[in-house]
């Protein structure tokens, strides 16, 4: 089930943000969202996940419109999870992460449940379930976030700078799980700051900059020197893991 969007236009009072998008994420992939600061990842990202209605184009999943499918309904396919989410409401975890069953049961009622206790467990949450949410550090608030997206054993799954806030051992964690759930079926795009994560994490990558789409397919042939120097204007080098075999980039300043 391929997430796909075709001529997405946002303008944010007469500035023009995100102009004619073209764009796809393959079925049962973890595809990364790459580009310079202010390149539109964010506002591109929400409208992908049919938050933010787009001035003009259609955003569609296994080939069904995004905007025209019932909000509930699509609560059960889409899970968005935004870069921080504070709340002056005093929840516990274990509630904040139940909120993620809402779709699927309409009210949930604080006890434990299958699919609740399982995104706890998976994100690694469990060990701090009781306490309130307010008093988390970015990290864990992030990883929180991650679990109630997975509480709604959603198709699609589009998170914004995941890695935002996590320690390098956790970041590794945090992409770890989105290749294990895209092995099982799920399709996860993610806004991914860093192009070396990216390198070695995603299968596919859209490249964005100036809130045009100048490139996208699998990520090892997309992330080229050439590319990078053009977008980002930095030298890139690319190298081999000596543990794990894979690409790694190293930058350097132009000269």
């Amino acid at each position: 089930m391929s997430l796909d969007a075709s001529r997405i236009r946002i303008t944010a009072g007469q500035k023009l943000i995100i102009d004619g998008v073209d764009c796809s994420v393959p079925a049962g992939s973890v595809s990364a969202l790459v580009g310079p600061n202010g390149a539109g990842k964010s506002t591109l990202l929400r409208t992908l996940a049919a938050v933010h209605r787009p001035d003009a184009g259609t955003v569609s999943f296994d080939g069904a419109d995004l905007f025209a499918t019932p909000r509930r309904e699509r609560a059960r396919i889409v899970a968005f999870v935004e870069q921080d989410t504070s709340t002056d409401t005093a929840m516990s975890v274990r509630a904040v992460v139940g909120l993620g069953r809402l779709p699927h049961e309409g009210v949930w009622s604080g006890g434990s449940t299958a699919a609740v206790d399982a995104a706890l467990e998976t994100t690694g949450t469990a060990a701090f379930a009781d306490r309130e949410f307010a008093t988390l550090s970015g990290g864990e608030r992030q990883r929180v976030l991650l679990a109630r997206a997975l509480a709604q054993e959603p198709s699609l799954l589009l998170l914004d700078e995941p890695t935002n806030h996590l320690d390098i051992g956790a970041q590794l964690t945090a992409l770890t799980l989105l290749r294990t759930l895209s092995a099982g079926g799920m399709t996860v795009l993610a806004a991914l700051h860093d192009l070396g994560l990216a390198a070695t994490y995603a299968e596919h990558v859209i490249v964005l900059s100036a809130g045009k789409v100048v490139a996208a397919g699998p990520t090892a042939q997309t992330l080229t020197p050439e590319l990078l120097r053009a977008v980002y204007g930095v030298q890139a080098t690319v190298l081999v893991n000596p543990v794990t075999g894979g690409r790694v980039l190293a930058f350097s300043p132009l000269d």
